[in-house]
């Protein structure tokens, strides 16, 4: 067994302190007790990934041959980083360390039938492959207990990030709303509901506010360095319900930053819309999807500069 998951059941025989845990490091012959008789899961193997749990219900599915396969949830990408840290943890049940055989523990360890998040892989989208009920993730142990459904030996795998077998949809989701490289951008325009200015550089560089007056004035180099900041990496706190979406009005919203990139770059222009949600958030929407994404105000506080805000100070 590897020794990162020696370590990690270690810890947890010490934490769990409860009766008929079974843990042998070395057994006669040198063999370990892990799991066996699992199933072939993983990216290619399986095509549809189902988590329940807490009251929620996660659907996540594969499109696309082998070689350029995506996983989508809600029919939004799956964020890649998540699901590479969901197929180790699949990789680590066939090594996974044997930690209880004693049904009693279950409640314990969070694996009991009902009170447990529910993970099932499919094949061919309807054919089950492999079913296991995961305990709930306990950040002084960095284990996740779990056992096979049916069955009443539970093992343990380690889960350093977290809990990544999630119940909730918008945790698979991709937070990214926009990631714009400073150098990329030509323009950004401002619209909100008592002006408009825009920010562009001249021909000898220089940045530059202007409105539709006609005024013109420096930029202030720190309210671009803000801005600048702020569209490398637009990050949302969450997403709005399809319920809340279909509420909204974002043909008049209460800011709108357009930003258009020079026509070789990489990444494409977009414009962000959004509507002020609460005290603390905003909804947010960009063309490219119909994802509304929620954003923190403090997050975004550094791109919503208004007119007087991005003017250079003059001595």
């Amino acid at each position: 067994m590897k020794s990162r998951q020696l370590g990690f059941v270690l810890i947890a025989l010490i934490v769990a302190g409860v009766s008929g845990l079974v843990f042998r490091v070395v057994a006669s012959g040198g063999e370990e007790i892990v799991l066996e008789g699992l199933v072939q899961v993983g990216p290619q193997a399986s095509d549809r990934i189902v988590v329940e749990g807490d009251g929620m219900s996660t659907e996540i599915r594969r499109l696309g041959a082998a070689e350029d396969l995506t996983w989508f949830v809600d029919d939004q990408p799956v964020f890649e980083p998540r699901m590479l840290q969901f197929w180790q943890a699949a990789d680590d049940l066939y090594d996974a360390q044997l930690v209880s055989i004693n049904p009693d523990n279950h409640s314990r360890m969070g694996v009991s039938d009902g009170e447990a998040i529910e993970v099932s892989f499919f094949q061919d989208r309807r054919s089950l492959q492999e079913k296991f009920i995961v305990g709930t993730w306990k950040p002084d142990v960095r284990l996740c207990y779990f056992r096979r459904a049916g069955h009443e030996e539970t093992y343990g795998i380690p889960c350093p990030n977290g809990n990544i077998f999630d119940p909730n949809p918008d945790r698979w989701k991709n937070p990214v709303v926009a990631s714009i490289p400073p150098n990329e951008i030509r323009e950004i325009q401002y619209t909100y509901l008592d002006e408009q200015f825009l920010l562009r550089p001249n021909e000898d560089g220089e940045w530059k506010a202007l409105t539709p007056d006609g005024e013109e004035k420096a930029a202030s180099p720190l309210a671009l360095n803000s801005i600048m900041g702020s569209l490398q990496l637009v990050v949302a706190s969450g997403f709005a319900s399809e319920e809340e979406a279909d509420t909204l009005n974002f043909a008049v919203p209460d800011a709108m930053v357009r930003v258009l990139t020079h026509d070789e770059a990489p990444t494409p222009s977009t414009r962000l819309r959004l509507l002020q949600r609460d005290a603390q958030t905003m909804y947010l929407s960009i063309p490219a999807t119909a994802t509304v994404y929620i954003v923190d105000n403090r997050a975004i506080a550094g791109l919503l500069l208004r007119y007087e805000d991005v003017l250079e100070e003059q001595p």
